[in-house]
């Protein structure tokens, strides 16, 4: 069914190649074939639902459920601070590794597992369907260490049933929380909306081209609003892998979605009413439209004109004229109709840090 979903995606870009269309249904029918014939041997990592402690160097992530539900109170309501597809997420004191010891050396143990104990996102995933989710975010944020990609600090696997990740808390919540809500988007000064926009290209750009999982590269598949998350110093970093594939590296890719940098600029989100009123597909054609008309500053987040208004009294200095014209052009050329016509990310990246130092 996953398979299927994504295959019939609007945009092509994120349809899969038929060779990962074929690894998916050997893998459907191999597991498949074990559940009518359960003599027939299975490996560790063959599909969704087995153990991912199996995995090598994955003990120092392994939390017991007793911790995780004393440090919720059996997961009760007031330590929930969001939800998703397949379950709860909850935010508490909990006792993890420490990711930034460095205590391997070629995979091996040298002085054990350094503790440390913080306030950290806990996701319950409680529906079978989840699991190869589940298995995949595992997969992927073990294989990444960067600033701007959210950090797995643990793991607990008690079959279907209990399938929990714990994460480094974003301290101010995801880019979407912001979106659309007056009060809290004056915080997201012209500056910051910048540094954001770099923070995601820096890490789209680094599991692109620096995670090594034999010669491939990692593509999220879900860059949303929803799934940027702001930390302290409001340092942007990717979350939720779990649609997140593996790509040939040598082949390009753009996953920037042209959306988020869109609602970072008119402060809404993509199917905002302002933009479906106009057209149901959203935010991009009716940006495109604007870029084309060069009409742009009519769907520009009214914050970011109060910066610029020398009438208006603000901390902040809006978008300078060569800041605003790097940012445009760039923003212009990601809603390019066609996939060859976009920049790599690792351009992208270029072009954004160049506009971030000019402003």
């Amino acid at each position: 069914s996953d398979i299927a979903f994504c295959c019939i995606k609007e945009e092509r870009t994120d349809r899969p190649y038929i060779d990962q269309v074929v690894k998916g249904l050997e893998k459907a029918l191999k597991l498949q074939s074990i559940h009518e014939n359960p003599e027939l041997p299975r490996n560790a990592s063959d599909g969704a639902s087995s153990s991912q402690f199996k995995w090598k160097n994955l003990e120092h992530l392994k939390i017991a459920l007793n911790d995780i539900e004393l440090a919720t109170e059996n997961f009760a309501d007031k330590y929930r601070i969001g939800s998703g597809a397949f379950g709860m997420v909850y935010k508490a004191q909990l006792e993890h590794f420490d990711s930034s010891s460095s205590w391997l050396i070629d995979g091996e143990n040298i002085c054990g597992f350094p503790m440390k104990q913080s306030t950290v996102a806990i996701k319950c995933i409680n529906s079978p369907k989840g699991e190869q989710g589940f298995n995949v975010e595992i997969e992927t944020l073990t294989s990444c260490k960067h600033e701007n990609i959210i950090s797995l600090l643990g793991i607990c696997y008690e079959g279907s049933d209990h399938m929990i990740l714990v994460y480094e808390l974003a301290s101010k919540g995801s880019l979407e929380d912001y979106l659309g809500n007056s009060d809290k988007m004056i915080n997201l000064t012209w500056l910051r909306r910048l540094k954001i926009c770099l923070d995601i290209a820096h890490g789209l750009n680094y599991v692109h081209t620096n995670t090594d999982q034999e010669k491939q590269k990692i593509i999220h598949r879900d860059i949303k609003s929803a799934n940027i998350l702001l930390g302290d110093n409001w340092v942007a970093k990717i979350a939720d892998f779990g649609l997140s594939i593996f790509h040939p590296a040598d082949q390009d890719v753009s996953t920037f979605k042209s959306q988020v940098r869109l609602q970072i600029l008119t402060g809404r989100v993509a199917y905002d009413r302002f933009f479906t009123d106009i057209d149901e597909t959203g935010i991009a054609p009716v940006a495109r439209q604007h870029f084309e008309k060069g009409t742009l500053m009519k769907i520009v987040d009214h914050k970011i004109k109060e910066e610029t208004d020398e009438h208006v009294y603000s901390l902040s200095k809006g978008p300078n004229d060569k800041s605003w014209d790097i940012f445009t052009a760039i923003a212009f050329r990601c809603l390019a109709m066609t996939q060859v016509e976009r920049p790599s990310i690792r351009v992208l990246s270029t072009n954004l840090k160049k506009h971030y130092t000019a402003r």
